[in-house]
């Protein structure tokens, strides 16, 4: 069973590289039969180039990834964000398998039967398969392994054949994906002429003498501004405000649960009456776990580590000593001195970790025991701590973790250190494995204490929530339009806060807790809707939909404020270029005296780097510049942030060389290691994406 579970680690391990295009059909047989995709609209997950994802579909996708993930991380549930994750997981794998799927197929790529053997058994086997098989003991893979697992699949278990059918679907399917990647790669090639280009770009420099203007010394008040320049703005630069998606605004007020004077005078009286119980218990920590409101603290600390009411009272006071009730934070407390020991302030120590294999603790823990015994006998502990121990960090200094404190480690290394006398060699079990410890060395000894604390935590009682839900209430059904539900937050001094940009399948909103309920509310509701009230965590929430913006070029109303101010930085950079022009002069300099202004000079301006010293990132100004003589003055340049009358002083010609090949492999590499994302980015542009799970989930 110990290679079944090294195989269900690798199918993990290839299921988890979920969007880099490796493994693009890890559940083939549900792929390759499109059943379940002709439902219809209302149970429509989505569409992807045309192949319909109903919701039965895409929840047996997801199911198959969550029995994945229980099987790899060993655990029966999984929470909210995992399942969301796995969600997408599994929308990630459709878009894959329909975009770049469809590409693998239309060229005839497959992975035959026997390319499929030779990975497993032949000298070069997948890498996935070789760690599969790989003698935990001798770290030697030996292909006939495989091949009698192989003949032996048939007699074996059905979750067996479904663990390397699973396996053998990733590394034909990882296979086919790097043939592709592959190809991809063999087409990308310099030219000579595109490496000269290359190496003239980014030697070839000059030197220029500039004069600048800046937009912002201009006050918008002195811009005259007609509603035509914005609206001919917006017509010439349209897809600047294209956007890929739909999304939309909301504005919400939130009524946040507080306690109540009532409810602090509750805790109050509590707190008074239990003292006397607490300081009478002869079982402290049953006594806490019973009615604090935090777990017990068994732990005993050094002077310093507690709160200064404790740490300056209870070290100097005998067992048994209650100290409070005090307050801290949005607790009331009350803190007995249970009991006090003398323990050292450090430990030096070194160790020897076994990993746990396939749940085998008892196995781990033979080994430590075999090690002590060979140390006991006269072995060298630093020898096999080299050999044997599976902590790289400590192993390669003969198992040295040098002198730490209390709380350094983890609980159970902790406490055998500290519990235990110099040459101890104890063995311990954590979540990291079986340590053999030697404790080498103790520090001086000081006094420590276990303080157990009755806590009580100031909460608002169910009445409270009462009050606070009734207003939040009243306040819906009286503003059920927008101009009410401003008016009366204006009226009532309510912080109204602003959730933009939202999408479909957003889970959240900053400030409240899984608001997803309130987003699917979002993406059902019309333009200028207000919500019921929605609770989530201590607040009570009412939103009102202030605006939607649709997938593609928004209207100019949608962004007016931004075609304005962008509209007016060019009526601005028109201004400056008068400035410019009615400074008639054919020097560099002339021109700065006409301005009032002063000239600068930068150096190694080069067309591949389109920043410029005093400038700043300006490539229309670094293109202008490549294209002037030397000697010649600019007409006014607009950039960024400026406009820019220039001369180019100097041009420093690129070395020469005749041999290209190291420019020519350097661009074709850089155009290699981007190919992988940008073919499947270009793909994924290119494809028809109807994502509708907001609507399920």
């Amino acid at each position: 069973m110990a290679v079944i579970s090294r195989i269900r680690k690798r199918v993990g391990l290839l299921i988890g590289v979920v969007g880099a295009s490796m493994i693009l059909f890890v559940l083939g047989d549900l792929v390759t039969s499109n059943k379940g995709l002709i439902g219809g609209s209302s149970d429509l997950v989505g569409n992807i180039n045309g192949e319909k994802v109903n919701y039965q579909e895409f929840e047996g996708r997801v199911s198959q990834l969550v029995e994945t993930y229980k099987t790899n991380s060993r655990q029966d549930n999984i929470d909210a964000n995992t399942q969301d994750m796995l969600r997408e997981q599994a929308w990630s794998f459709l878009i894959n398998e329909n975009v770049l799927g469809k590409e693998y197929q239309k060229i005839g790529l497959t992975c035959s039967t026997d390319e499929l053997y030779d990975m497993c058994t032949g000298p070069n086997p997948n890498p996935q398969v070789k760690q599969a098989f790989t003698d935990p003991k001798t770290q030697q893979f030996d292909p006939a392994t495989v091949v009698r697992f192989l003949k032996d699949l048939p007699n074996r278990e059905e979750s067996v054949q479904r663990q390397w059918k699973s396996f053998e679907d990733a590394i034909r399917d990882e296979r086919i994906s790097n043939k592709y990647k592959e190809m991809i790669k063999l087409g990308i090639n310099v030219t000579t002429e595109e490496a000269k280009r290359n190496i003239t770009e980014a030697q070839r420099s000059a030197t220029i003498r500039f004069v600048r203007l800046d937009v912002n010394t201009i006050p918008d008040s002195e811009v005259k501004l007609e509603e035509s320049d914005i609206r001919n703005y917006y017509n010439a630069n349209q897809n600047k405000y294209k956007q890929n998606e739909t999304v939309r605004k909301l504005e919400y007020i939130t009524f946040d649960v507080t306690p109540s004077n009532e409810d602090r005078q509750a805790v109050t009286e509590w707190i008074d009456k239990k003292k006397n119980d607490f300081a009478a218990s002869t079982n402290d920590l049953v006594f806490i776990s019973q009615y604090s409101d935090t777990p017990v603290d068994s732990t005993f600390h050094p002077k310093g580590q507690l709160q200064p009411i404790l740490d300056t009272t209870l070290f100097r006071s005998p067992v048994g000593t209650v100290v409070g009730p005090y307050m801290e934070g949005s607790s009331y407390m009350i803190s007995k001195l249970t009991a006090e020991k003398f323990v050292a302030d450090s430990i030096k120590a070194r160790h020897i970790l076994i990993k746990i294999e396939n749940n085998d603790t008892t196995r781990a823990t033979t080994i430590a025991d075999s090690l002590r015994n060979a140390i006991r006998k006269g072995s060298k502990f630093a020898d096999l701590a080299t050999k044997f121990s599976a902590d790289p960090g400590s192993a390669i200094k003969g198992g040295d973790l040098g002198w730490f404190r209390s709380g350094a480690m983890v609980a159970e290394f902790n406490n055998a250190c500290f519990e235990g006398k110099k040459g101890d060699l104890p063995i311990v079990t954590s979540q990291f494995g079986v340590h053999l410890i030697e404790i080498q060395d103790k520090g001086a000894t000081s006094k420590q204490i276990q303080v157990a604390t009755l806590v009580r935590k100031i909460e608002p009682s169910q009445k409270t929530y009462d009050v606070f839900f009734n207003k939040a209430n009243e306040f819906a059904s009286k503003n059920t339009t927008s101009e009410a539900f401003d008016s009366s937050i204006v009226k009532q001094g309510l912080n109204k806060k602003i959730a933009d940009n939202l999408r479909e399948t957003d889970r959240t909103i900053a400030g409240l807790e899984q608001p997803r309920e309130l987003i699917r509310w979002v993406y059902q509701a019309a333009d200028g809707d207000i919500s019921k009230v929605y609770t989530f965590g201590d607040k009570y929430v009412i939103a009102h939909l202030v605006d939607i913006k649709e997938k593609g070029i928004l209207p100019l109303e949608d962004v007016k404020e931004q075609a304005t101010t962008e509209a007016r930085k060019v009526k601005k950079q028109d201004m400056l270029v008068e400035k410019f022009n009615s400074a008639k002069a054919s020097d560099i300099n002339a021109i700065a005296q006409k301005l009032n202004t002063t000239a600068n000079d930068a150096e190694n301006v080069t067309f591949a780097n389109t920043y410029i010293p005093g400038l700043g990132n300006e490539p229309i100004i670094v293109g202008t510049i490549f294209a002037l003589k030397k000697g010649q003055v600019s007409n006014p340049i607009k950039g960024e942030n400026a406009v820019v009358v220039l001369v180019v002083n100097d041009i420093k010609e690129a070395p020469a060389s005749e041999d290209m090949s190291a420019s020519a492999k350097q661009l074709a590499d850089q155009r290699r290691t981007r190919s992988d994302y940008e073919v499947f980015n270009a793909l994924k542009e290119k494809a028809t994406i109807d994502d509708n799970r907001g609507k399920f989930y």
